[in-house]
């Protein structure tokens, strides 16, 4: 007698949200015909010029199928490989793992969507720290919460973020975890600035063409600057600076005070996540990564 899966098609419906369209749907037919309870078929794609293999895992059990996630592996320009174990819950698509983990050295972010328990819309970023991995041997994926990009876009003086809606349609762009080309209005040191998400830090990551890290400041509009120094003064005096033996602190005391005071903002985001130790050596993305899209 054969099989009945009843919720077969829904998981087929799942695996195709996920990218990978219906092309394991035969496969998937065949093996709940044979009676099968684990199935795990391969896929290998070309994303951006970049290798991937995808292995999408369903069991089957008490005659219902799960579809639990897919396992990524990819291909790195010097011949080695990192892979990654997306969970069915996260609903990452294989081309948002490809976003994930094209840039082992400055891991970028995706923004995603979900549903909490009583049904409330809520946006959330993820990202892979490949320094750290969990108990089970995966790389940590790291969460964040929302913050408002075009707002922060705001801050910055570049010619393609004149208008409102540049500013939207490139907040859209970096939401996607891509990358996206800016053109400084002051062009005194850099004619181009290379630009992503850093929910972390709740700001964005600004880089050379060689993939130099950047300071913000030389990027801000004199409002914005102006701005967030009133904010830091303000920060300061609110800070208390009395010491044990109730004399008057140095300012490079004050300043460590209020440096501490900063850090410990920064890492009051505890992951939820068991970690262990990454032992290897960390894997560096070769130069050639594609650089942003110009907007």
């Amino acid at each position: 007698m054969e099989t009945i899966i009843e919720n077969i098609e829904s998981v087929k419906n799942r695996i195709d949200k996920a990218g990978f369209g219906n092309r394991f749907d035969k496969e998937i037919d065949e093996a709940v015909a044979a009676g099968k309870t684990e199935i795990c078929p391969f896929s290998s794609e070309v994303i951006e010029n970049k290798r991937m293999d995808f292995e999408p895992e369903i069991k089957i059990k008490d005659n219902k199928a799960y579809y639990n996630g897919f396992k990524a592996t990819f291909y790195n320009d010097d011949g080695t490989t990192v892979s990654q174990w997306f969970k069915a819950a996260d609903r990452v698509s294989i081309n948002e793992a490809y976003i994930l983990m094209v840039d082992q050295q400055q891991p970028r972010a995706v923004h995603k969507t979900y549903f909490d328990d009583q049904s409330q819309k809520y946006g959330a970023w993820i990202q892979l720290d490949f320094n750290q991995k969990t108990d089970s041997g995966n790389h940590l994926t790291k969460r964040y919460g929302d913050f408002d990009l075009v707002t922060k876009l705001g801050d910055f003086d570049f010619v393609e973020l004149s208008s409102e809606r540049q500013k939207i349609s490139a907040a859209a762009y970096m939401s996607e975890g891509r990358e996206i080309t800016l053109t400084p209005v002051n062009q005194e040191k850099y004619s181009q600035v290379f630009v992503r998400a850093n929910p972390e830090r709740g700001t964005f990551t600004f880089m050379d063409a060689e993939g130099k890290l950047l300071y913000h400041d030389q990027f801000r509009t004199q409002e914005a600057r102006e701005r967030i120094q009133q904010e830091k003064n303000t920060r300061q005096a609110s800070v208390s600076f009395v010491k044990d033996n109730g004399s008057k602190p140095s300012a490079d005391e004050q300043s460590n005070a209020l440096e501490n005071s900063d850090n410990q903002k920064k890492n009051s985001n505890p992951d939820s996540e068991t970690l262990k130790p990454n032992k290897s050596p960390r894997v560096v993305q070769e130069a050639g990564i594609q650089r942003g899209k110009s907007i």
